[in-house]
Formats: C-alpha cells, structure tokens, sequence
C-alpha cells in the first residue's frame, strides 16, 4: 500500500484544499493518507465527509521541545501545553494507542537524549520537500538507525500538487487504519518517490528553518 504519511492543507499552512488534496491522491495511485495540519483535525473530519476510494487516518503535527512530531491514528487532539513538552506528548500518544513519526528530524538540533529514552515508532527519512536532498536524507537515515525504529517517507506537501510525491510503502493487504498502524509499528515498511520540485522546496525549506531556530 503506498500511503503519504505528512500532507498539509489549507487548515494550517497548506496551500491545497482538502478536495484538491484527495483528488491529486487518487490521480498519483496512492492508496491512503494522512492530513497531518498542525495542530488541528480539521482537514481530516472533512476528508472523511467525502465519498473517496482512498483510506484517509487521523493525524496532525505538533512541534515541541525535540522537533516536530507527526501523531497518527487518534482522533483527538493532546491537551493544550504553552511550550509542548516531547516526552508528555509520547507518553499521550503511547496511552491513546496512536503512532508517533519524527519528522523531518535533519533539520534542527539533534535531540537524541530525549528521543532514545522516549523513542518514535518511525522516523521520517525520505521528506519530498527536504531542501538538500542527499545531506538530510542521510541525516535522517543516521537518526532512524541510530535509534533502531523504522523509516518511513511524506510528502509533507504544502502544495496540492506534491501530495505523494514520497510516500510509505506499507507491507499489507488490508487497507484499514489499524493495519496499517499495526505494519508501521512492526518495520513492515519501505519508503519511495522522489523528492519535490526545487523552488517548491527552498520555500518551504526556509519555513523549516524559520520553525527549528524557535525552538533551539
């Protein structure tokens, strides 16, 4: 199953609406995704109105003290926090039985201290909209192995044009939201694509920057 796990929309600071999203989708031959706007679920609530062949899971992105996070398969959202804090979050997440991926984690300060003794389910090492492809790439593939967990890929699109220009491949037949949670977990995962066109990734790249430095 070929699923992008990091997609944006409109609800947080993607430029695509949640119909562009899904029908861009469908056109590439994905067969799921998760909407992952910050700290909403609203792009994911209405994707779920839709008549749509795709599988669609909950998720969102929140930034914390050690990076950003994707959380995958709940369909709530963390208590509010001034500042998130990594470990609460995971410890959130683990109790309400959703999935954890690190991502983008090449860019920014390298929080290992906090992430071996709370570590993700996955780790997002192929992001279509890393600026540089090949450093980060390899970073991110350092971190995943470094911390024993699987590798995983997102478009993390911006733009409704980039949805599933990387994406997961999930080693199952079922195409349900447990199952694929449940392969992701056990490492049953490849990542493929390729990486997004390089304007598109320069722009979003600074806002990756932007976002680390308020942070370190």
């Amino acid at each position: 199953m070929k699923i992008d796990l990091h997609v944006h929309t409109v609800y947080s600071d993607g430029h695509g609406t949640v119909r562009e999203i899904l029908g861009i989708a469908e056109d590439k031959g994905l067969d799921g995704l998760v909407i992952t706007d910050h700290d909403t679920l609203q792009g994911y609530f209405e994707a779920k109105s839709y008549d749509c062949r795709l599988l669609v899971l909950p998720g969102y992105e929140i930034s914390t003290d050690a990076g950003h996070v994707l959380v995958i398969g709940i369909e709530e959202l963390p208590p509010k926090m001034e500042e998130p804090c990594y470990e609460s979050l995971m410890k959130w997440v683990k109790d309400h039985g959703g999935l954890t991926v690190l991502a983008h984690p090449a860019i920014g300060r390298i929080r290992y201290n906090k992430w071996m003794k709370f570590k993700p389910d996955a780790v997002e090492v192929l992001n279509a909209s890393y600026p540089l492809s090949m450093f980060f790439v390899k970073r991110s593939l350092r971190i995943a192995r470094r911390l024993n967990v699987p590798e995983v890929a997102g478009s993390d699109a911006h733009y409704p044009q980039c949805v599933g220009d990387s994406y997961t491949i999930v080693k199952t037949d079922n195409l349900s939201s447990e199952s694929i949670i449940e392969a992701i977990r056990n490492g049953k995962v490849d990542f493929g694509g390729k990486l997004s066109p390089m304007k598109t990734r320069l722009r979003i790249g600074m806002g990756y920057m932007l976002s680390a430095l308020r942070i370190l």
